[in-house]
């Protein structure tokens, strides 16, 4: 798969201008971040990234100075793969993207390489994606699994991988609405007020309070309880009006409920009340991650967040759940790491 890497795509690849916003399923063009892309043969492609040395949501954390976004580089990822789909798979324009599964897995010293900042800084990220599992119906693209192998400035970060179902926006509609027996809500026209009471954001590796997007934290036997609370306004999350909450909101969430879940060190009580010295010393951060989306979770029900840290000798792991409705939405895997030792005092 990476051979086309080694042969020196990379060279071949342009950083110094973002491509059509519409082709990566963005409104701003802050927030497109893909700026080329090429075929490599059997369905193997390259593109090309560049990382922003600054941003509100995908560089506010407390470690930002040594540590590159996981969550920057999946976003990166699905751009890229939305730019494949359209571009060399032939998926048309007006067509819906929904996700079924996401993982991803990240060579932890690799996101602590600094970015963004300094003399030299790593900031030219190329995405080798595999497309496979083609399902079609005639001429047209119903579903693919897309691979992808990441190097930050040529130093391979680690892969991604999506499961996506691509249905006409007729098809779309018609099956949200049977879902639904009415029709779904869009985000621009919800309440912008949250929901609950946030936790602290540095429990949750932010910095802004906007980005927090769990709240009413409750602890429980081996981890924690929590409402879903992903503000509508929230100019990543929902950079174009959405009937659902995307599955990059989701993600998020799981990877703050797992950080709060191994180190509970503020925000968290029996009743949600304040917090308490966490169980696991130090600055935890998400390495890795596999999510299955069963179902949409609606804008207008409310949404809990199950995490639990499993004992687990070899790794620490966090499973975490969305439920509406007395339904399972979305389940997680998170895989942690221990970014930085804590401080003194």
């Amino acid at each position: 798969m990476t051979e086309g890497f080694g042969n020196g795509a990379a060279g071949r690849l342009r950083f110094d201008g973002p491509v059509d916003r519409s082709l990566v399923h963005r409104h701003a063009d802050t927030e497109v971040f893909v700026t080329d892309h090429l075929s490599l043969g059997d369905n193997c492609f390259a593109v090309a990234a560049r990382l922003p040395a600054s941003h509100s949501y995908f560089t506010d954390d407390p470690l930002r100075s040594a540590l590159v976004d996981p969550m920057l580089l999946l976003e990166c990822s699905r751009q890229a793969g939305t730019l494949v789909a359209h571009s060399h798979l032939g998926v048309p324009a007006d067509t819906a993207f929904l996700i079924t599964e996401w993982s991803f897995e990240f060579d932890a010293d690799s996101l602590m390489t600094p970015h963004g900042a300094g003399p030299d800084p790593a900031t030219e990220l190329t995405i080798v994606i595999e497309a496979r599992d083609l399902k079609k119906r005639g001429n047209r693209l119903l579903g693919a699994t897309l691979v992808s192998e990441l190097y930050l400035s040529g130093r391979r970060m680690g892969s991604s991988t999506i499961c996506a179902g691509y249905p006409t926006r007729p098809g779309y509609e018609s099956f949200r609405t049977m879902r639904r027996s009415s029709p779904a809500p869009l985000s621009d026209s919800m309440s912008r007020h949250r929901v609950g009471t946030p936790p602290g954001s540095r429990g949750v590796g932010r910095t802004l309070d906007a980005n927090v997007v769990v709240s009413a934290v409750r602890a429980v036997e081996g981890g924690l309880t929590a409402d879903l609370d992903v503000p509508v306004g929230h100019p990543v999350f929902y950079d174009h009006p959405l009937d659902h909450v995307p599955a990059t909101a989701l993600l998020e969430a799981a990877r703050q409920a797992a950080l709060l879940a191994v180190a509970p060190t503020e925000g968290i009580g029996e009743e949600g009340g304040e917090g308490k010295e966490g169980r696991e010393g130090g600055v935890w951060r998400v390495s890795a991650m596999s999510a299955g989306f069963q179902r949409f979770v609606e804008l207008d029900s409310p949404t809990t967040v199950s995490a639990r840290v499993e004992p687990d000798e070899e790794r620490r792991v966090v499973r975490v759940t969305f439920e509406q409705g007395d339904a399972v939405a979305c389940h997680c895997e998170l895989t942690v790491f221990k970014a930085v030792a804590p401080e003194a005092g």
